[in-house]
């Protein structure tokens, strides 16, 4: 929304991700470099998972499933996924996947997706399919499944991630704040003015009084690495008894307060999963995240922490509403979302040791 609008070129450019001899011509240049043992590419067989050519944007996922041939002259298969955005943003997704891949999420049970390779004419990073489904794809197929063992590996996941030292590895991290959100407060603000005026100023309101917590609590804080979309669709796991656990999409990888990740992943699991499961459940499943990734009961856990928690389930609130007004989204009411993210900041100011409005 705040982006240069794609030339033509550029979006042929990407477009070409689909043309099966594109993909043969670069999986053969590329996966020699890649793949221990790699002889000879055999065949490859794609499908598009996204497919955008808009007038702001051009926006692809494809995914490519190759066969090839070892260097013992046996067949081998291997998932692989580009990811293309006309922004740029995905150069950045790569340098900071294989940065985190090679310092310390390469293996174990906190892992990344392996990173292959980025190719600058088509904006594309191109990486191995992790192992699994989605933990949302769980709850969707079986509401009443347990996901405890899973969660626990989330808040695991994100704990190390937080932990990372900063001083010993080195990486130029952008920061995060609201204020420099995009789209821009400036851009939004206008846009639901000109739409709803008192629905305009309740937004301009509720971004100001985010800034300003925000100020406030940051003030305290050193640099520390956050994922800054931490969600159930970008946790990769096998089943949800698995013991270990991939993540997937490292655009906004930044500096800024950890306690957004859980706070954005709260309120993500709150609004995706309330039509799969129980809202008594769903206030158990995030009070019991807050827990597994505290190591405490949830009485002992300091209130600051739960201010800034808060915090940043109103500022995801916010900004899902923000996405699904310039998606025209009836389905979904901004309205509700708004009043969501009101009762997180009341409690905030209130200093209510509660994570759930419902």
């Amino acid at each position: 929304m705040d982006k240069k609008t794609p030339t033509e070129q550029t979006k042929n450019r990407i477009a070409k991700l689909l043309d099966k001899s594109f993909a043969e011509e670069i999986l053969r240049k590329h996966l020699p470099e890649h793949l221990d043992g790699f002889q000879e590419l055999e065949s490859v067989e794609l499908e598009a998972h996204k497919k955008h050519l808009g007038a702001t944007s051009a926006v692809f996922v494809v995914e490519y499933r190759v066969k090839y041939i070892d260097k013992q002259n046996e067949q081998q298969s291997i998932d692989i996924f580009a990811g293309a955005h006309s922004d740029g943003t995905k150069e950045e997704a790569y340098r900071k996947t294989k940065f985190l891949y090679e310092h310390g999420f390469g293996k174990g049970k906190y892992r990344v997706t392996k990173p292959l390779f980025f190719s600058k004419e088509q904006m594309a990073f191109f990486y191995e399919a992790s192992i699994g489904r989605s933990l949302f794809h769980f709850f969707t197929q079986d509401p009443k499944a347990d996901l405890g063992p899973s969660l626990t590996l989330a808040a695991g996941w994100i704990k190390k991630l937080h932990c990372f030292d900063t001083n010993k590895f080195k990486f130029d991290w952008p920061t995060f704040k609201i204020s420099g959100m995009t789209p821009k407060p400036s851009k939004f603000i206008a846009d639901f003015m000109d739409q709803d005026e008192t629905q305009g100023k309740l937004v301009k309101e509720l971004t100001e009084e985010m800034n300003a917590l925000e100020n406030k609590f940051r003030a305290k804080m050193g640099n520390i690495v956050i994922y800054g979309d931490y969600h159930p669709e970008n946790i990769i796991v096998f089943d949800l008894n698995s013991k270990d656990l991939e993540m997937i999409d490292f655009t906004d990888l930044a500096y800024g307060d950890p306690m957004m990740d859980l706070g954005t992943f709260l309120q993500q699991l709150d609004f995706m999963g309330h039509n799969f499961i129980s809202r008594e459940q769903i206030n158990n499943y995030k009070t019991f995240f807050i827990s597994a990734y505290f190591k405490k009961d949830f009485d002992k856990i300091d209130i600051e922490y739960i201010s800034r928690i808060n915090l940043y389930q109103a500022w995801t609130a916010l900004r899902t509403a923000i996405f699904l007004f310039y998606m025209n989204d009836a389905e979904n009411p901004i309205d509700d979302l708004l009043q969501d993210s009101q009762g997180y900041l009341a409690v905030v100011k209130k200093e209510e040791k509660i994570i759930n409005l419902h």
